[in-house]
């Protein structure tokens, strides 16, 4: 398998470059491939997420999304993989959950080891991709993939992901949240949705999808009176899909130790989200 022929080397350097925290000088942690990849029961670990969360929405059900988790913004010192986060940092969806409980030290290893190893850690990836794809398709399902399910890098710049989906039967695309306020996307088959926060100035064009944190009651609100402007963001996660431009994202409690409550001025308010969404200033 040519894996080699869907990944810019080119642009690995500028890619590292990227993931380094500049703002302090740190030791960042470094060991070999094998210790990042293989566990101490001698396993290989996966770089993938192998559990696909089927949508269950009607008409989508062939659909699943999975992706690849690391360990978000700053939390592996001297590296920073989500430039713009802000209350967002302690909260993420990294720490909440099956993953935030059981899986930080492994998101950790498949930073550095995406990080230190890039090349290899990127081809092996593709290859895992390749095969996931193809389980999906002999059930006659189709899967998109997020690659930055818990971070904000620029993973367009060293994928040919248009080659990717192309070529491979049961990949639908590639999608991710963002809160770079812009991106110079050149794939087809890769769909950005805007990820708002209390450091947004305002949203580029570009974005048709804009991602919004409420509580529970204010989605509940919202989507009841507004079904036309917001989307149900939790009904499923396959954002290309979306019709609405603003869809609605539950705040999720963390389980991870240290991480929470959620900061309240990390969801938006109701008020500012009816006079930001419904009044037309986003």
């Amino acid at each position: 398998m040519n894996v080699q022929k869907y990944i810019i080397y080119k642009n690995i350097d500028r890619f590292k470059s990227m993931m380094i925290d500049r703002t302090q000088k740190t030791f960042i942690e470094f060991n070999t491939y094998e210790h990042y990849t293989i566990s101490k029961s001698g396993h290989r670990r996966s770089i993938l997420s192998q559990s696909v969360k089927w949508t269950k929405t009607e008409g989508l059900k062939n659909l699943g999304v999975t992706g690849l988790y690391l360990l978000p913004s700053t939390h592996v010192n001297g590296l920073n993989i989500c430039k713009f986060a802000g209350l967002c940092k302690k909260p993420c969806i990294a720490f909440t959950g099956h993953l935030g409980a059981f899986h930080v030290e492994t998101m950790k290893k498949r930073t550095l080891a995406l990080f230190h190893y890039t090349e290899r850690y990127l081809e092996d990836m593709v290859r895992e991709l390749f095969i996931m794809a193809f389980r999906a398709s002999i059930e006659n399902k189709n899967i998109y993939i997020r690659l930055n399910g818990t971070s904000d890098l620029p993973f367009h710049t060293v994928l040919d992901m248009d080659a990717l989906t192309n070529d491979i039967n049961g990949l639908a695309g590639f999608y991710d949240y963002t809160k770079y306020p812009r991106v110079d996307n050149p794939w087809k088959n890769y769909h950005l949705t805007y990820s708002y926060s209390e450091r947004t100035k305002n949203i580029n064009a570009q974005f048709d999808r804009v991602a919004i944190v409420v509580s529970q009651e204010t989605k509940k609100q919202l989507l009841t009176e507004h079904p036309a402007v917001f989307g149900d963001g939790d009904k499923h996660d396959v954002r290309p899909l979306d019709t609405q431009r603003y869809i609605l994202l539950r705040a999720k409690k963390p389980t991870t130790k240290g991480h929470g409550p959620v900061d309240q001025d990390f969801m938006m308010d109701i008020n500012t989200a009816l006079e930001m969404c419904v009044g037309g200033v986003l």
